[in-house]
């Protein structure tokens, strides 16, 4: 695996790290907070990853905590430089809602994704022209061609996340309605469903379909995903794909243990990806008897 922490991660991480030097030296929020002149919301939000650190501000917090010069030292001050990176995702954030942002830095962070698309095929899996079909459904006509483009782009800077050498496993369950449901035309469909072919032969990608004879199962209906970390975020995040852009991250242990074990029955009856492929050519060869 190369896959190396992006921001999100490293404030996790840096936060934990802040957190458990406080409680050992003794100190209480406001212990700390008083010593910097600041407010005791600054100090949790860093702590708790939320708050973009500052270089300033964690040098000061290491001297109130005693850290001596040396290799932690170092090794946290290099997190807060970290943490404040600029990743490419920053340059869309005239398009991508508050929602989709966040979600893109965790998927970007993540060194593994189990998904279940229960509409349309996984945005990491979609061509341009399906992706453009998607987006332009999506937001409506309230948003310029323009946009659409931007956003369509950012789709595909996400594909990036797939290559060899960023590290991320990727698991996937698709619905075998998304074989069939016409996304734009059916020369678009019939593309998109060639490329999940192709995607699928990669060592660190598994793509699978959920027949319909597997009926309706716990967790069916909604697209969802596990994300999991090498480091920073110890249990993962659940994120729940909502009408319109407005998904939803779920961290609470019990809604994220729910959702794995939804993911686990829909990954036991789902066909194995040697089953699915098949399935995938025969929906190629449909398409092409019926035109969609």
């Amino acid at each position: 695996m190369t896959w190396s922490p992006g921001p999100v991660v490293t404030r996790r991480r840096l936060g934990g790290e802040l957190k458990r030097l406080r409680e050992a030296r003794g100190f209480k929020l406001e212990d700390v907070a008083r010593q910097l002149e600041c407010s005791q919301s600054k100090i949790s939000r860093l702590e708790n990853g939320k708050g973009v650190p500052r270089w300033r501000d964690v040098r000061d917090m290491l001297e109130v905590y005693g850290v001596p010069d040396g290799d932690e030292r170092e090794r946290l001050l290099d997190w807060a430089r970290d943490g404040r990176a600029k990743m490419w995702w920053r340059s869309y954030s005239d398009v991508l809602p508050p929602v989709m942002a966040t979600y893109v830095e965790l998927e970007w962070d993540a060194a593994k994704i189990r998904a279940y698309e229960a509409h349309i095929v996984h945005g990491l899996l979609q061509t341009r022209d399906y992706a453009r079909a998607v987006l332009r459904n999506a937001y409506g006509s309230t948003t310029s061609e323009q946009d659409i483009e931007k956003l369509v782009e950012v789709r595909m800077r996400r594909q990036e996340a797939l290559t060899a050498s960023h590290g991320l496993s990727f698991h996937c369950v698709l619905d075998e309605s998304t074989l069939h449901r016409v996304v734009g035309s059916p020369a678009i469909l019939r593309s998109q469903v060639e490329h999940l072919i192709a995607v699928a032969q990669a060592e660190h990608v598994d793509v699978r379909v959920l027949p319909f004879s597997a009926g309706l199962l716990p967790g069916s209906r909604e697209a969802f995903a596990k994300l999991d970390y090498s480091e920073g975020i110890e249990d993962g995040v659940v994120y729940v794909e909502r009408p319109g852009m407005a998904g939803e991250f779920l961290t609470d242990p019990s809604e994220v243990s729910d959702h794995e074990t939804w993911l686990d029955g829909l990954y036991a009856v789902a066909l194995t990806e040697g089953e699915s492929i098949p399935l995938m050519e025969r929906a190629v060869r449909r398409i092409d008897a019926t035109g969609g």
